[in-house]
């Protein structure tokens, strides 16, 4: 099997409780904290964030076949333990559970999340990138898919409109471009999860299959995505591997 070079970034990715300590109503909320030992990046004497460079120094020496973007939510319990692990964007069995089982290592290691000094649940969500060197970057893999993807979904529209063809012909085959263009949109949010593009068509696909529930699911999450008000705080750690 090819060994793939891993993680050129590391995104953590906090969600809007996480963000900064901020008052609403008066109420005072500040983020849980990784409080394990910080490595210090030698080579270019700077200090990233301490659960970054945990995750850096524990899964970098292994190797992974997929690539491919892991979003991992879990929660951080009042005594700094951890649970209710879950993944949110997965790429391989293998990647999403090495990824699980480092953070797990990490239970006891954080300091609470905090509402007017008393501690509380929270969750918080991390990104990790697993990447080859010698391909495309991911982002690039995600534009790619998105295009076959926009590509086969035309081509289902036009086929729909073909009068050279039954009706019931023209339905199935253009049924079958359609599951295409969202089985292309799946691989694309592998590389590129939280892409309002990707969203967007595939709320436009499950509105020509017929799948309301699905359409509005979609069109919400993309409203939720553009939302200027919405604003996550973003880290991000470049790692080389040889």
């Amino acid at each position: 099997m090819k060994k793939f070079g891993f993680l050129t970034g590391l995104l953590l990715m906090a969600s809007l409780t996480f963000a900064q300590v901020h008052k609403l109503n008066e109420t005072t909320v500040e983020p849980p904290k990784f409080v394990g030992q910080q490595i210090v990046d030698s080579k270019s004497n700077s200090t990233s964030s301490p659960i970054c460079n945990y995750l850096k120094t524990n899964l970098q020496n292994h190797s992974y076949i997929k690539e491919g973007v892991v979003s991992v939510i879990f929660s951080i319990n009042p005594d700094g333990t951890l649970s209710n692990f879950s993944i949110n964007n997965s790429v391989d069995e293998a990647n999403d559970k090495a990824v699980i089982d480092c953070l797990k290592h990490t239970s006891g290691l954080w300091q609470a999340g905090l509402v007017n000094g008393q501690p509380v649940e929270m969750e918080k969500e991390i990104y990790v990138h697993f990447v080859n060197s010698e391909s495309n970057s991911l982002e690039e893999m995600a534009q790619e898919n998105i295009m076959a993807a926009v590509s086969k979904y035309e081509s289902a529209k036009n086929v729909k409109k073909s009068v050279k063809i039954s009706s019931v012909k023209a339905q199935k085959r253009a049924t079958k471009k359609f599951q295409s263009a969202l089985s292309y949109l799946n691989e694309a949010n592998k590389y590129q999860p939280e892409e309002p593009a990707v969203v967007f068509w595939q709320a436009c696909t499950y509105e020509e299959l017929g799948n309301e529930l699905k359409k509005t699911e979609k069109l919400n999450e993309f409203l939720d995505m553009i939302d200027l008000q919405y604003q996550a705080q973003i880290e991000s750690v470049n790692i080389l591997v040889n």
